[in-house]
């Protein structure tokens, strides 16, 4: 078995700021374990600027911006192994984990610290009626085929909901040349938090369509279009409203959920309501020697303040693996 001082779970902008964190006040060994396939997280798929401002006094992209921290990594030695699943762990703080070098491995650590971000709810959350045919994909999902692996989604497009990264990858798609021939939302307001976002659907002319929802899906081998109802004031289908609007991919817009499956494993404490883990006033979990920061704690957040909390966090649990070194 492996032992470490610190192990990081999660190498996204939270595990990164802490790891560095960490290893600026602790002398032991620390170590990063990452499921992808390489460091930054959900942040290496969003290219769009607007990052760094408040901390780096730079207008980055997000790649720009975490690469900063990947660059600090590599300067203080912190060891981190990539394309690595963390099966469990438990309240001993050993780990078990897989990969395809070293294949199923245990590590122990004095400190651990859950860094696993938050995931998109799949589809079943949407309540969407209609066949499970192909082209369906949150736009998380749409996002990492155009930024990363260098495809589309489609060509003929609509999406469901208006959450930030909705409308960015709306305006995404448009550059690379697909149609998005509807935005559409229930509500009487763009749910995403940045609203000047919502400038970007009339600078590059798509359709927001206000008080409608998506009612049915069509399509067997792969979806061929969706109805579209105009809601009234009460958020009740008005009649004779039915659209029928065809398309060669539907993008949902969902909720994030913090990645909390590994903090339930060894009974750490996390809202009934919000999937977060729960910190103490000391900032750790409920289990002494195992912390928690970035998304899985606070939901969904700017990076810039992910960083920051990230960053006290990695100085805590250097602190008390400082101290079991004793």
């Amino acid at each position: 078995m492996y032992t470490y001082d610190i192990v990081v779970i999660g190498g996204g902008p939270a595990g990164l700021s802490a790891a560095i964190s960490a290893k600026e006040h602790c002398k032991g060994n620390i170590l990063i374990l990452e499921r992808e396939k390489r460091l930054g997280g959900a942040l290496n798929q969003c290219i769009h600027n607007g990052f760094g401002n408040n901390i780096f006094n730079e207008n980055l992209t997000a790649p720009e911006f975490v690469q900063k921290y990947v660059d600090k990594v590599n300067e203080l030695n912190i060891q981190y192994k990539l394309n690595t699943t963390v099966l469990n762990l438990n309240k001993t703080k050993e780990i078990n984990a897989v990969n395809s070098i070293d294949g199923t491995f245990r590590i122990g650590a004095k400190a651990i610290i859950i860094a696993s971000g938050c995931r998109e709810r799949p589809r079943g959350f949407s309540n969407l009626p209609g066949s499970r045919c192909a082209g369906i994909y949150t736009v998380g999902c749409a996002q990492k085929f155009i930024n990363i692996e260098g495809y589309m989604p489609g060509k003929e497009i609509v999406i469901s909901g208006t959450g930030d990264l909705a409308l960015i990858v709306a305006r995404r798609l448009t550059i690379e040349g697909a149609n998005v021939k509807a935005v559409v939302e229930n509500k009487e307001f763009i749910d995403a938090k940045d609203k000047k976002l919502s400038d970007s659907l009339s600078d590059f002319d798509i359709p927001l369509r206000m008080k409608h929802k998506v009612i049915s899906i069509q399509g067997k081998g792969r979806i061929e279009g969706v109805t579209l109802v105009e809601l009234d004031s009460d958020n009740k289908v008005i009649k004779d409203s039915d659209e029928y609007i065809s398309c060669d991919s539907l993008l949902l817009s969902v909720d994030l959920y913090p990645d909390n499956e590994l903090a339930k494993q060894v009974n750490i404490l996390v809202n009934s309501s919000t999937g977060q883990v729960e910190l103490n006033e000391k900032f750790d979990t409920n289990i002494k020697g195992i912390f928690a920061c970035g998304a899985v704690v606070n939901g969904y957040d700017h990076p810039e303040n992910v960083v920051k909390q990230s960053y006290n966090i990695g100085t805590y649990a250097s602190k008390y693996a400082n101290k079991v070194g004793l």
